[in-house]
This record gives C-alpha cells, sequence and structure tokens, in this order.
C-alpha cells in the first residue's frame, strides 16, 4: 500500500534535480572514510519505505518503480492481504517458508533474518504495525538484498542472469523466488538451452559484437535499453533469460512498455530490396504488443547487400540467418525471384498478440483454480488452434505442413538431391558449376526451412515461395542442352 511515500520521493527527485550535476568531472581524488548513513536510517536490515534509502542516488530507477505492479503487489492482494502464501512474494523480506494452504509459520520453516515482513506478523505493538506498512508490497530490497543496517557495506545483488544449476536446482535470477513457475518453464526452453545451457560456452560462442545483442542477454539489453548503452557488464554473457527481455524498474505507467518489456518498437525486415532501409514502404512489422519484442530477434538478419551477395556469388552460410519467424509472418523478407507474384497475407496476421498468442497465453491450474498464463517454454500447443481450426489432432491443419514439406522435397529433386534434408546439408552455394539462377530458386526453400514452421507462420506467403522457386528451376533445368 503505497500511502504518501510517492509524494516524498517526488519531492526528493524535485530536490536532487534542482542542484543538478552539471560539467565534466575531472580526476577521481582519494576515497575517504564511509560517511553516516544519513538522518533517519533505521537499525533494521530491510528499511522498506518504497525505496526513500535509496532515492538519493536513485532517484529514477525508485520513481519508475513506484510505477510498476510490483508497487502495487500489496494493494492487489485484496481480501488476500493476510494470506501467508501470498505475502511471501507481495511483501518485502519475507524469508519464512509457507506451503499453500498454511496458515502460520512453523518454528522450522521460520527465516534467518528477524526485520523483514514475515517477523511482524501476527505482532500486535505499534512498531510491528509500522514496520508491516513499510515493507508492504515489492521493494527496491526485494531484488537487490538488505540495505542495513551497515548502510556504507550494502552491496546490492545486480544480476542479468537466469542460468539454473541443473545438478543444484539453485538460479542466479533475482526473480526466481516469486517467478519459480515462469523460470521452471525457461529451464525447459530454447533460449535457457544455448550453447548447452552453460554460461561460458555461451561466451565463447556468442560473446562477440555480431551476435551478442540477440544471442546474450547482455548484448540484448545494451542493444535495447539506452540506459545500459555504455555499462560494463562483466565479461562472462548469459542466456536469454527474465531481464534480458523485462525491464524490472520501470513499466507502463511509468513510460515504458506492457509486462515492463524493454522494446516494443517497430521492426522492419533486413532485405528492403527495392527499397533503401527505413522508407516508408519498407515491410515491417508494428503493432502485435509484446510479440513486438519477439520481432527484436527473430527474423533474418541479412541485410540487402548480403542476400544480394548470396545470389550473385553464394555464401557459405546460404540464406537468411535461422530463425526468419518475423519475417515469415509478415510476408517478406525473402528474396523473391524478379517478375513473380507472391501472397502475403493471411489470416494469423489479424492477431493482435502475434507470436505471444499462439507461443505463450492459455489456460493452466495455478494455486487451485484454472486461470491464464503466459508460459515461458514458447512452445505452441494445439489448443491454441482450435478457436479457428476444431477438432484437430495436430498443427498438420489440412495437412498444410505435409505439403510444404513435399515442395521442398520437390524442390531438392529437381537439384539433384533425395530430399531436401539432403540438400540443407550438403549443397554448396559456393561451388563451381552452380548459377545465379540456381541459388534465386534455392533460397526460398532455404527461407522456408529456416523459419521452422513448415509454413504455419504464413502458408500463403511460404506456398508463393516454393511454388515459384519450383516453377523457375523446372523451366530452367528443362531449358539445359
Amino acid at each position: 500500500m503505497r500511502r504518501n511515500w510517492f509524494a516524498v520521493f517526488v519531492a526528493a527527485s524535485l530536490a536532487l534535480a534542482s542542484f543538478g550535476c552539471k560539467g565534466d568531472q575531472g580526476a577521481q581524488g582519494q576515497t575517504g572514510p564511509p560517511g553516516p548513513p544519513g538522518e533517519g536510517f533505521s537499525q533494521y536490515t530491510y528499511q522498506g519505505n518504497f525505496g526513500e534509502p535509496c532515492n538519493h542516488c536513485h532517484a529514477t530507477n525508485v520513481n519508475s518503480v513506484l510505477e510498476t505492479h510490483h508497487t502495487m503487489a500489496y494493494d492487489d492482494l485484496g481480501d488476500s492481504q493476510s494470506n501467508l502464501y501470498c505475502l511471501q512474494c507481495h511483501t518485502t523480506g519475507f524469508d519464512s517458508y509457507v506451503a499453500y494452504g498454511d496458515t502460520a509459520i512453523s518454528d522450522e520453516n521460520r527465516g534467518p533474518d528477524e526485520n523483514g515482513y514475515d517477523d511482524y506478523v501476527g505482532v500486535d505493538t505499534e512498531e510491528a504495525a509500522e514496520r508491516r506498512l513499510a515493507l508492504e508490497a515489492v521493494q527496491c530490497e526485494s531484488c537487490h538484498g538488505p540495505m542495513g543496517p551497515e548502510f556504507n557495506a550494502h552491496v546490492p545483488d545486480i544480476s542479468f542472469s537466469t542460468y539454473t544449476d541443473t545438478l543444484t536446482g539453485e538460479s542466479e535470477s533475482l526473480c526466481y523466488k516469486c517467478h519459480t513457475t515462469q523460470i521452471n518453464e525457461w529451464v525447459t526452453s530454447s533460449h535457457a538451452q544455448s550453447a548447452g545451457g552453460d554460461p561460458e560456452a555461451l561466451t565463447e560462442e556468442w560473446g562477440r559484437s555480431s551476435c551478442d545483442y540477440c544471442h546474450t542477454s547482455e548484448g540484448f539489453i545494451r542493444t535495447n535499453d539506452p540506459a545500459y548503452a555504455t555499462y560494463e557488464f562483466g565479461d562472462t554473457y548469459h542466456q536469454i533469460g527474465c531481464p534480458t527481455c523485462h525491464d524490472p524498474h520501470r513499466g507502463e505507467a511509468g513510460g515504458g512498455n506492457y509486462a515492463q518489456l524493454r522494446n516494443v518498437g517497430a521492426e522492419e525486415v533486413q532485405y528492403t530490396y527495392p527499397w533503401e532501409p527505413g522508407d516508408d514502404e519498407v515491410p515491417r512489422m508494428e503493432g502485435y504488443g509484446p510479440a513486438q519484442t519477439c520481432a527484436q530477434c527473430h527474423h533474418g538478419r541479412r541485410d540487402t547487400d548480403n542476400v544480394l551477395g548470396q545470389i550473385a556469388d553464394g555464401y557459405g552460410h546460404f540464406g537468411p540467418h535461422r530463425s526468419p519467424q518475423m519475417d515469415m509472418f509478415i510476408g517478406a523478407g525473402s528474396y523473391e525471384i524478379p517478375g513473380k507474384t507472391y501472397d502475403r497475407d493471411h489470416a494469423h496476421q489479424t492477431n493482435d498478440t502475434g507470436c505471444v498468442n499462439c507461443h505463450m497465453t492459455r489456460e493452466t491450474e495455478l494455486h487451485g483454480e484454472i486461470q491464464e498464463h503466459a508460459f515461458h517454454t514458447w512452445e505452441p500447443t494445439v489448443d491454441n488452434c482450435l478457436p479457428c481450426h476444431q477438432g484437430i489432432p495436430d498443427f498438420n491443419v489440412n495437412f498444410a505442413q505435409d505439403t510444404i514439406q513435399a515442395k521442398l522435397d520437390s524442390l531438392a529433386v529437381l537439384f539433384g538431391y533425395t530430399d531436401f534434408l539432403d540438400m540443407e546439408g550438403n549443397w554448396d552455394s559456393e561451388a563451381v558449376g552452380v548459377t545465379v539462377w540456381q541459388r534465386e530458386a534455392a533460397y526460398a526453400a532455404f527461407f522456408v526451412f529456416d523459419d521452422g514452421s513448415l509454413g504455419l507462420h504464413n502458408p500463403h506467403y511460404a506456398n508463393s515461395l516454393l511454388d515459384n522457386a519450383i516453377a523457375y528451376a523446372d523451366s530452367a533445368f528443362a531449358s539445359l542442352p
């Protein structure tokens, strides 16, 4: 319950802004002795008071956090404000364990700290009432650790990692205590399993500037959040996880995005021919809410020069960058054979949450009741298709995936391979004798294959690409002497 703390923070922020800090700073002098914690700093481990102790130095983040649902967490409990199971995650400093349905904290489950919210539950004193008030909701110390009682010794917990040790089950995520369900789902995802799930291996494989912005948590944050553009993250990179996509400090009410996502901006295709990048006519994905975060990385990532260069001369990694799902979804971004017509529109594009509707949101049983939940495994289920395709047993609706696979294999056979997997694994676009027209026809197949859905993201575009490629290749092979 925020009471009048927001007014206090605004006043403090304005006071801080009035003094300001201008001009370049000179060389740093010798470090002096630690100063006093300041008037009003208490003897408690958890200070609470909605970030008041942090506000002097971190006014921007504190005032922003005050506008997030974390700050509303206690109020959001409504009639459940006495439910200990809920209070574990809706208050600050609650380090005791309470199982679902428990109405008291047992001695064996009592946490070691003596100044968190749980230590004042059921205590009928004026001090306890004041402390409960000061520790309501999810505050700075919930994630960054207690500030006291030794203010100058406080080192805040900071982590850009969601890595979970498979042997111990321990997570490096600051979100784990309360968002256990989401993180346990994440552990099973391809994001978590990148480079075998090992941060050291990830750093070696993807920790370079040409790759890190989509393959690592730190790289994505640096690219998509201006506040971290020059931040020193350290030498170890981590898998795409909670803090990668979600900004813990800013939500919609504070000028941020839905679900505190870092970037939900429009994303245009990288292969923009015949337009220049940034032209209004360049196809782009926009207006799909949280799915726009997915679009920042799940696109072809081959610009016009690269694609046209592949067609002219071949390329060691022929085709789009793997995972061009955004491009397929909007019906653009693949190399298109001049003079051919392509069908770009499909009913899936009318879904206003795009990727999220199929890959995340569905109903499940949580806390003893059926409710809508955003799954962080990102694995789609057939249930998401049923509103439009009733009674289907799998994703192969009207044999659409079988049709795409057959066309991929047909094109491969034209090129002399047994099927497309044979072609995908053995075709060398730079080999002697491979011509421009062969690369023109082959590009579509690699684009459809690398999308990974066998056309489901946009059946019309996938079929257009393959139909045109097969007709083009068939005609060209037939004309050979």
